[in-house]
C-alpha cells in the first residue's frame, strides 16, 4: 500500500486522464457527469485541465505513479461547459449518440447538460466538479491534500467563495466539507429522484453573493451587440473619413491590433484606429502621454475626441469585449495582478467604465514625465484597478447604462461630470486621484 504520495497539476499525458475517467466512472457511478459515459470523461477532463476556467488536480504514488485520486474545479461551470461544447463538440458528439438510444441514460445525460444554466444565481459561479479518493487512501490525508490544493488555486484567481455538491447519502463526504468549514446552504436534484446537498466554502470574508443573475448577463450582451450594431452603421462614413486620413498621412495600416488580455485571462486582438506611427511598440512602453512623440498628427486628434476606440466596436459585437467593463490590459500588467484583482477577469473588458471617465485625461497626466511608464504605474494605475474592482462589485444594468451617460457628458466636457460621478461611485475620487 502506497504511503507517499504528490498531487501534480498537468501537463497530462493520456494514461494520467485515462486513470481519472476511470477513477470517475468506478467511485461516483451515479455522479452527475457519470451519465456522460468514459470516453467523454476523458474528453472532458483533458479540456479541464487545459482551460483557464478549471483545473484538475491529481494525487499519485510517490513511489509507482498509481492513481490515488483527484479533485477537479472550475471558476464558472457554465461558461467552462459551453466552452467544452463549443471547441469538442466534434469528439463528444459521436460518443453521445449510442447514449441517445437508451432512454433512461438519454434522460439523465440531458439533465447533466441542463445543469449548468440552472444554478440558483445567488450561489457561487466557482464550483468542486468532482472529488475522488480511492477507498484505499481515505482518511490518510490524500483528500486533505487535494482540497487544500484546490481552494488555494481557486484563491490565486482570486475566487471569493466556491459551490459544493454532494449527493444526500455521501456522509464521508459531507463530514469532509464540513469539517473543512463548508456551511450547508441548501439542497437541489441534479437528476429525477436524486437528491443532493449544496454547501458553500468561503475564501473571502465578507459574504458571496453577486448582485447580478444570469439575466443582467443576457440583457447586457443584448445591448451590446444592438447598441455596437447601430453605432457602427451611423458611424461609418466617419470611420472611412479617418481610415482615409490616417492612410493618407504615412501609407501605413489603419488598423492597430494590441494583444489583450479578457474574460478568464484570454488573450485576444484589441482593435483601434492607429494614432502612432508604425512598430510605435519598439519606441516606447505602453503608456502614452499627450507629449508623446510617437502619436501622429491624425492620431492626436483622434485620441483627443476618442475616437481611435471606434473599432472596439467589433470586438464588442464579437464577444471579446463589453461597452462597459475595465479597461483590458497587456498581459505583463495582467501577470502583476494580486488574488483580489484577478476579479478584473470575471468581466469581460470594456469600451469605458468608471476609470476611463475618472481618468480621461490620462494623457494630460502623463505628460511632461521622463518615465511615462513610472507615472502610469504610480498615478493611474492604483486608481484604475480600484475603480475596476468597484465596478466589479456594483455592477448592474443601471449601472452601466449610467457609465454610458457619463461617458457622453464627458467627452462634451460637461462640467459637473466629476459631481455626478463622484455620488456614482463608491469611492472617494479625491483619494484615487492623487
Amino acid at each position: 500500500m502506497p504511503e507517499r504520495f504528490r498531487v501534480v497539476s498537468g501537463p497530462f499525458t493520456d494514461r494520467q486522464i485515462a486513470a481519472v475517467a476511470r477513477l470517475h466512472a468506478a467511485e461516483v457511478p451515479e455522479g452527475f457527469l457519470s451519465s456522460l459515459g468514459e470516453p467523454v470523461l476523458r474528453l472532458l477532463y483533458r479540456h479541464v485541465a487545459n482551460s483557464r476556467l478549471g483545473v484538475v488536480l491529481l494525487a499519485e504514488s510517490a513511489d509507482t505513479g498509481e492513481p490515488l485520486g483527484y479533485i477537479c474545479g472550475a471558476i464558472d461551470t457554465s461558461a467552462l461547459f459551453a466552452e467544452f461544447a463549443r471547441r469538442r463538440w466534434a469528439s463528444a458528439v459521436p460518443l453521445l449518440v449510442p447514449r441517445l438510444m437508451h432512454p433512461a441514460r438519454a434522460r439523465r445525460m440531458l439533465e447533466t447538460l441542463a445543469y449548468p444554466g440552472s444554478s440558483d444565481p445567488g450561489l457561487p459561479r466557482a464550483e468542486i466538479l468532482n472529488f475522488v479518493v480511492t477507498p484505499a487512501m481515505r482518511g490518510r490525508g490524500v483528500a486533505a491534500l487535494l482540497f487544500e490544493n484546490l481552494m488555494g488555486w481557486f484563491r490565486h484567481h482570486g475566487v471569493p467563495a466556491v459551490k459544493v455538491v454532494t449527493g444526500e447519502q455521501q456522509r464521508r463526504a459531507q463530514g469532509f466539507y464540513e469539517k473543512s468549514g463548508s456551511a450547508l446552504h441548501g439542497h437541489t436534484a441534479i437528476h429525477r429522484g436524486s437528491q443532493s446537498r449544496i454547501y458553500v466554502h468561503k475564501l473571502v470574508e465578507g459574504g458571496y453573493a453577486p448582485r447580478v443573475t444570469p439575466r443582467y448577463d443576457a440583457i447586457k450582451r443584448a445591448m451590446d451587440v444592438a447598441v455596437a450594431a447601430v453605432v457602427l452603421t451611423a458611424t461609418g462614413p466617419a470611420a472611412a473619413a479617418v481610415a482615409w486620413r490616417i492612410k493618407r498621412e504615412d501609407g501605413g495600416p489603419v488598423l492597430y491590433r494590441g494583444t489583450r488580455i479578457g474574460r478568464y485571462g484570454k488573450p485576444f486582438a484589441m482593435l483601434k484606429f492607429r494614432s502612432m506611427v508604425v512598430d510605435a511598440s519598439r519606441l516606447g512602453g505602453p503608456s502614452t502621454a499627450d507629449d508623446d512623440p510617437r502619436l501622429t498628427r491624425t492620431g492626436k486628434f483622434l485620441r483627443r475626441w476618442k475616437l481611435d476606440e471606434l473599432p472596439q466596436l467589433v470586438n464588442v459585437l464579437i464577444g471579446d469585449m463589453s461597452l462597459v467593463g475595465p479597461r483590458p490590459q497587456v498581459a505583463s500588467d495582467v501577470q502583476r495582478y494580486t488574488a483580489e484583482e484577478m476579479r478584473l477577469l470575471d468581466v469581460r473588458p470594456g469600451i469605458t467604465d468608471w476609470a476611463s471617465i475618472v481618468f480621461h485625461d490620462e494623457g494630460a497626466i502623463l505628460a511632461g514625465h521622463e518615465d511615462v511608464d513610472r507615472a502610469y504605474d504610480e498615478l493611474i494605475r492604483p486608481g484604475k484597478i480600484a475603480l475596476g474592482l468597484a465596478y466589479v462589485e456594483n455592477r448592474g444594468l443601471g449601472t452601466d447604462l449610467r457609465i454610458i451617460a457619463l461617458t457622453a457628458l464627458a467627452l462634451l466636457g460637461y462640467r459637473r461630470t466629476t459631481e455626478l460621478l463622484q455620488r456614482e461611485v463608491p469611492l472617494d475620487l479625491a483619494r484615487i486621484r492623487r
